[in-house]
């Protein structure tokens, strides 16, 4: 076995690279080159691109290799149908059980996300790459404090094990017009309600706020999804 620390470094690495869209779906991924870029040996590229695919991101072919996963509609909208079933439930408990610290976490992130937004909107091109990636990073994080806040360790077990928002978040990759503005806009609204509702105690609206997201997340990245098909 590899030293922990190359092997979180390799797949943190490749994750991001997945995020991003430098390796794009389909892209077959190649242990020597991605252990030279790392300067490391094959064995923690072997065991990150191990994880990744337990994480449903990379997928093994027998006596082809490993691929980075294209995920189709059907796949994320059904990701949708998951999440609707217990992030809901998660924030309206988070809102009776969130401690100081989970919340000035939380504001920390809204505070990154703001200032990644104002980033976006100052440039006339739009989100690039990077951007997507790091809306992204930010994204899955705030969603995975308030679901630890919930203090149900079933759902957090649940959620590992399904790996639903890592799953939810890859199949946003590579495409940063996704990051329209009304998209961002209306991102950074519901958040910011949802943070307010959290702090107030307020669980049926941060119930509500989490479900009306989800639906609107959904809409927003299927008809993105099928306007990428007529392209």
């Amino acid at each position: 076995m590899s030293n922990p620390s190359l092997s979180e470094k390799a797949y943190q690495h490749i994750r991001s690279r997945v995020f991003s869209g430098d390796l794009a779906p389909g892209e077959r991924l190649v242990n020597r080159t991605l252990a030279n870029q790392l300067g490391t040996s094959f064995i923690p590229v072997r065991e990150a691109i191990s994880r990744l695919a337990s994480e449903g991101l990379v997928e093994q072919v027998a006596g082809a290799g490993a691929f980075v996963r294209s995920f189709d509609r059907r796949e994320i909208a059904e990701i949708y149908d998951v999440r609707e079933l217990f992030e809901p439930f998660a924030a309206a408990r988070a809102a009776r059980l969130l401690t100081e610290y989970e919340l000035d976490e939380l504001n920390s992130l809204l505070t990154q996300w703001e200032t990644l937004a104002s980033r976006i909107e100052s440039r006339k091109r739009g989100a690039t790459l990077t951007d997507l990636d790091q809306w992204l990073q930010i994204n899955e994080t705030f969603h995975q404090l308030f679901i630890g806040a919930a203090r149900n360790q079933l759902l957090v077990k649940i959620t590992n094990e399904l790996n639903v928002l890592a799953k939810c978040f890859a199949a946003h990759r590579g495409s940063p017009r996704l990051l329209s503005p009304d998209l961002i806009a209306s991102t950074l609204k519901t958040h910011r309600e949802l943070l307010e509702a959290l702090s107030g105690g307020d669980a049926p609206r941060a119930e509500s706020i989490v479900r009306e997201q989800l639906r609107f997340g959904r809409e927003s990245v299927l008809h993105f999804f099928d306007a990428k098909q007529k392209d």
